[in-house]
């Protein structure tokens, strides 16, 4: 079953990153309210996503599928995210960075709802402290994969834990994603958790940075109060947006479903806007790049991006069709996770 709610979640994760890349910012001005957060709603809804495929159940070759499926995903994210990094568009491209974090995600496809939740909870204690004491002792900074020349074991770091998405730093939000639709989106009661436990939880950790001392709550500073407020707030949004859209109640689905079509529409096509999104911010580079844009540039710019993901994602709607990028990610999984007939014989 599709659920509006994530869609429209995803959606507005998506406005919210090309929003960061277009719209201008005053002069000294380090971070704006779409900063950070709406990449870490990405990511919370891409473990949604991934926890509602799998359902949490399978046997045999049905578990060998559904991880080979998810390997292939992460490997044509990784290929896109690397040909994203060669543009001069200077955004930090969040998709190699997902690719890392799927493939992480491969053994624990089908872990029980307490690993999951254990997991999230022990990477998000211990991971950000492990990321502080690699940089403290090699002066890493974060860099795309095609910044320099580096070996393979500082790849290996930039990805796991010191670049600009850190796989083991954000791998909680993808579990939490996933501990989220294992919980049952259907129950009204599970969605109202998950308003109230994300509230929660974004108090908490944006409120540590404002009470104590030395804690950085700043967008992408990767430390686990950020992470826990960002990542609360995601899962509150997405709690909001099953509530409003997939009500049982018609009147108000009706009507919530009619004023976020827009958004609907702009999540069912999230991967081929991001990705045209970056190549027109690229070719705009001269006026910008990303994040230096003038408000005659940059306001227009972020409307036009909008305003065409939106038709995309509603003549997609209208002909039953995936965007191109969605369509060619769901074909090579396809394709390169069917079963052989010797595999069923013998489950």
């Amino acid at each position: 079953m599709r659920w509006v709610g994530v869609d429209a979640a995803r959606g507005l994760a998506v406005l919210g990153m090309m929003a960061a890349h277009t719209w201008p910012r005053d002069a000294g001005q380090s971070e704006l309210l779409v900063d950070g957060r709406p990449s870490v709603l990405f990511a919370v809804v891409a473990g949604v996503s991934i926890g509602l495929v799998t359902g949490g159940s399978a046997e045999g070759w049905q578990t060998r599928i559904a991880r080979g499926r998810l390997a292939v995903r992460a490997g044509v994210l990784a290929v896109l995210g690397v040909l994203l990094w060669m543009l001069p568009s200077g955004i930090a491209v969040i998709l190699d960075y997902y690719g890392v974090m799927f493939v992480l995600l491969v053994p624990l496809l089908f872990a029980a709802k307490w690993l999951l939740a254990a997991l999230a909870v022990a990477l998000l204690s211990v991971a950000p402290l492990v990321r502080d004491r690699v940089v403290e002792l090699t002066g890493a900074v974060p860099s795309g994969p095609l910044d320099g020349a580096p070996n393979a074991a500082e790849i290996a770091r930039d990805y796991l834990l010191t670049g600009y998405y850190p796989a083991l730093l954000w791998l909680p939000l993808l579990l939490v994603g996933m501990w989220c639709a294992r919980l049952g989106l259907a129950s009204t009661r599970v969605r109202v958790l998950l308003v109230g436990v994300g509230a929660v939880a974004s108090v908490a950790g944006y409120g540590a940075g404002v009470v104590l001392p030395n804690v950085d709550t700043t967008a992408h500073s990767g430390s686990a109060a950020e992470l826990l407020g960002a990542g609360g707030l995601a899962v509150a949004i997405v709690g909001v947006a099953l509530v409003t859209l997939d009500s049982p109640s018609p009147q108000l689905r009706r009507v919530g479903r009619w004023c976020a079509a827009p958004l609907t529409a702009l999540g069912r096509v999230a991967l081929t806007v991001y990705v045209a999104h970056v190549v027109i911010i690229a070719a705009f580079s001269p006026l910008g790049p990303a994040g230096q844009f003038d408000a005659a540039v940059g306001i227009p710019l972020l409307v036009a991006l909008t305003l065409g993901g939106i038709a995309l994602g509603m003549i997609c709607q209208a002909q039953g069709r995936r965007a191109p990028l969605e369509w060619l990610l769901s074909a090579a999984a396809n394709a390169a996770s069917q079963p052989g007939p010797a595999s069923r014989v013998r489950d």
